[in-house]
């Protein structure tokens, strides 16, 4: 019979843990701040349920190990050209100026400097986690500023690696300490590149033929000795063993199948281990300290929403990018994320920081998670009232001078098509329109959009469809043609609706995503809408009744009473004829 604390610790903490987890998920909160949470709950500050925090926290830490070799995994160096050059430009301008602001608030306060440095790094980091399902809930993954936000994380999750690799370096008596930083990094540098030049040989020749074993078992266990290898071995020269286990994972990820295959089985492992070390985190926490010094705890909160927030749509307005685009990017990049607890709690660990750190910064990064979704609704909702209300400003946020200025060097075309939106579906109806020779100009709000456009021989204007000005820069009184092919909902209906206003009657064709959102251009004059996932639908349907032998003509019977009673409204264009149905 088992009569160990920490055993009945564990016990407590993961069922704790998993009805914390379940309260702020139907709260649509981070799971985090459930881990958190009933950690202080049960924690020797609370509830007194546990024990021996010292001995779980020691258990923790393989959940830091994991968790960061599963964020190498889903790394990718490639992904670093796909998210261009002025997304990465603004990203580390915004990492710098914060790094910058969180030293000198720290030295404000009457930090220590190895101190302020970790404050730096914190506040200089974002929430992957909390943006990208903050973005995936409202549908903004494929907008302009939901795609520089996700460029963010990515530049974030890399910056990382050099910021946990110093740590170390500043536990000295000293304090901070230049020379020693720079041998942090140089020992850091060298031993993850014989992780990477000696791991990326190794390592796919030995998980290649585990997997060909054919035992998940088996690979599970090469996965994790893998990952606690490369732990180790930092650990081993004084580094940080969570930067091991990160190179390990990026080793990996470069082999995508079994990159994929080592990330789905270490998943629920990472977890499970992850949660621990979140709840620990949470029951060394002692809210009556977080009471004592809330000042401090606000004002670190409030750095990272307001200054973070300020400093990153400058940061993207200088890239390129429209006020618009860069004031909803702003909103969204306003949080402490879930990298500053490992920072903090290496920091404290190593020396670097001193106990009181890792509460009040626990306690901050908390308040910015769960008011992340927030300032995202508030950032669109600010940008619509600033473009739509005020006239003065509008312009200015939507770009129209540019449009304006764009529009004296665009040849006057006459019965041409206006293209809003020059994404995945734009640009291959911009493609179509061109090999026809039909006359047309595509309007986007993203620059490298534009830049695409041009570089291709089409004419672009950068601004928003849905401004009175850039529509006229268009031509919109002399075409003959609106497609409006932009994944923002929310656009979509407006540029619809001011379109109709300049120009009534005009002939319109808008791509829908939703039952709701074609019930809303319906009532702004709008019916000839395309439904690109009925569409799919109905041709994956076409496809596969021929090798029945059905009739092309009852088939087509069918595509229709199936358009009639999903979109029963809809009469724009014929639906296209033999079975070839538009994706």
């Amino acid at each position: 019979m088992i009569h160990s604390y920490l055993f009945i610790d564990l016990i407590i903490i993961i069922v704790a843990a998993f009805f914390g987890a379940v309260a702020v998920r139907l709260l649509r909160l981070p799971t985090i701040l459930g881990y958190l949470g009933v950690g202080i709950l049960v924690g020797p500050h609370g509830l007194g349920l546990v024990r021996e925090v010292e001995s779980v926290e020691t258990l923790a830490e393989f959940g830091v190990i994991l968790l960061l070799f599963a964020v190498g995994v889903e790394l990718s160096l490639s992904d670093l050209r796909k998210i261009g050059s002025r997304t990465i430009a603004a990203s580390v301008l915004q990492i710098g100026a914060m790094m910058a602001v969180g030293f000198g608030m720290g030295r404000l306060l009457g930090w220590s400097g190895s101190q302020t440095v970790v404050l730096g790094f914190i506040l200089a980091l974002s929430s992957t986690m909390v943006v990208l399902k903050t973005l995936s809930d409202r549908g903004e993954f494929q907008m302009v500023h939901g795609r520089i936000l996700a460029g963010f994380m990515l530049m974030q999750d890399l910056v990382f690696v050099p910021m946990i690799a110093v740590l170390p370096a500043l536990s000295g008596e000293s304090g901070l300490d230049l020379a020693g930083l720079g041998v942090g990094l140089g020992q850091a540098i060298a031993v993850l590149g014989l992780i990477v030049v000696l791991g990326g040989r190794v390592v796919p020749w030995l998980l290649e033929r585990v997997a060909n074993i054919g035992s998940r078992e088996t690979f599970v266990l090469a996965v994790v000795t893998i990952a606690f290898a490369a732990a180790a071995a930092t650990n081993a020269v004084g580094l940080s063993a969570a930067l091991g286990a990160f190179a390990a994972g990026l080793v990996i990820s470069e082999s995508d199948w079994i990159g994929h295959q080592a990330l789905q089985q270490i998943m629920p492992l990472r977890d499970i281990f992850a949660a621990l070390f979140f709840a620990s985190l949470g029951a060394a926490t002692d809210p009556a300290f977080v009471l004592d010094n809330l000042p401090t705890v606000v004002l670190l909160a409030a750095v990272a929403i307001v200054v973070k927030g300020l400093i990153t749509i400058g940061a993207v307005k200088a890239a390129g990018y429209l006020p618009n685009t860069a004031l909803r990017t702003g909103f969204g990049n306003t949080q402490i994320g879930e990298f500053g607890f490992i920072l903090a709690a290496t920091a404290a660990a190593a020396g670097a920081a001193g106990a009181d750190f890792l509460p009040l910064v626990a306690a901050a990064t908390v308040i910015t998670m769960a008011a992340t979704p927030g300032f995202f609704a508030v950032g669109a909702k600010v940008s619509q009232v600033l473009a739509g209300r005020d006239r003065r400003l509008r312009p200015y946020l939507s770009g129209a001078s540019d449009a304006e200025r764009a529009s004296e060097r665009a040849p006057r075309y006459h019965d041409h098509v206006l293209l809003a939106g020059y994404g995945r579906v734009g640009s291959l109806v911009a493609q179509t329109l061109a090999e026809r020779v039909i006359p047309f100009i595509a309007i986007d709000e993203d620059p490298e959009a534009v830049r695409r456009a041009v570089a291709a021989g089409h004419h672009a204007l950068l601004g928003d469809a849905s401004n009175d000005s850039v529509l006229h820069a268009a031509g919109i009184a002399r075409a003959r043609v609106l497609i409006i092919a932009a994944p923002d909902p929310v656009a979509t209906v407006v540029v619809a609706q001011h379109a109709a206003r300049l120009r009534p009657g005009m002939p319109t064709i808008v791509r829908v995503g939703w039952a709701e959102e074609a019930e809303r251009l319906r009532d702004a004059g709008v019916h000839d809408l395309v439904w690109p996932e009925m569409e799919a639908g109905l041709e994956i349907v076409s496809r596969a009744l021929r090798h029945y032998g059905i009739d092309p003509a009852e088939t087509q019977a069918g595509h229709r009473e199936a358009r009639a009673r999903l979109a029963p409204q809809d009469s724009g264009a014929e639906p296209p004829q033999d079975g070839k149905e538009g994706a």
